[in-house]
């Protein structure tokens, strides 16, 4: 109810993610995404490229890396700006809590995803944000729908810079709380596809989000 209020107030955001993932082996994996993220009724906001690795170093604890290319193109013209381009690193952990302590059914699973990130773009200051995302699911026996939802808070260091004759002040605040609900659809083996809808909260407002996320996996 909460979405579909907010969808008839609001500027909803549609995004479309679409990816392949290897496991090299157990432990290390890679991934490769494409995504879109437009403003239904405004257009394209950005396209961006995303590359990431993963490294199980403990039963339950990951290490994550990724780079992003980012252009951040709006209305429905494309042009390779330089000022709209992007450049974003992300290094961070992940947690499934219920493996590291080996507790609870098998079929749910609940992750802590701890990220600090940093972005670079022309004629901008750059941007240190500390993300930390609480997830959970659960794989329903013998249903094609597994429900998943998630939660994550935003916090960015240099939120606010004041330079003075005699120093350079800088100070953090809460940018952003961003949440999903959906589900993950049973496909073929190999192939992932999660539907979610959300909203994320900002000081200039609440938007409502969409979101299609498609992953092949080998």
């Amino acid at each position: 109810l909460l979405f579909w209020q907010l969808s008839a107030t609001a500027q909803t955001g549609l995004w479309l993610d679409a990816g392949v993932q290897k496991n090299w082996n157990k432990k290390l994996s890679s991934e490769f995404n494409l995504g879109n993220r437009r403003n239904l009724g405004k257009g394209f906001d950005r396209l961006f490229l995303d590359m990431s690795h993963q490294y199980e170093i403990y039963d339950g604890i990951q290490l994550e890396g990724a780079y992003r290319f980012v252009s951040n193109e709006k209305g429905n013209q494309f042009v390779l700006q330089r000022d709209l381009l992007v450049h974003r690193f992300q290094l961070g952990f992940k947690i499934d809590v219920l493996d590291l302590l080996d507790v609870g059914p098998k079929r749910l699973s609940l992750s802590w995803s701890s990220t600090q990130q940093w972005s670079f773009q022309l004629n901008q200051t750059t941007s240190s944000i500390w993300r930390n995302k609480l997830s959970l699911g659960y794989d329903v026996k013998n249903f094609p729908l597994s429900p998943c939802m998630s939660a994550e808070h935003f916090y960015r260091w240099n939120a606010s810079v004041v330079y003075t004759p005699t120093d350079v002040i800088v100070s953090g605040a809460t940018t952003q709380w961003r949440y999903f609900f959906g589900a993950a659809i049973e496909l073929p083996e190999h192939h992932d596809l999660k539907l979610q809808v959300g909203f994320r909260i900002r000081a200039n407002g609440t938007q409502p989000l969409t979101r299609i996320s498609y992953c092949y996996q080998f």
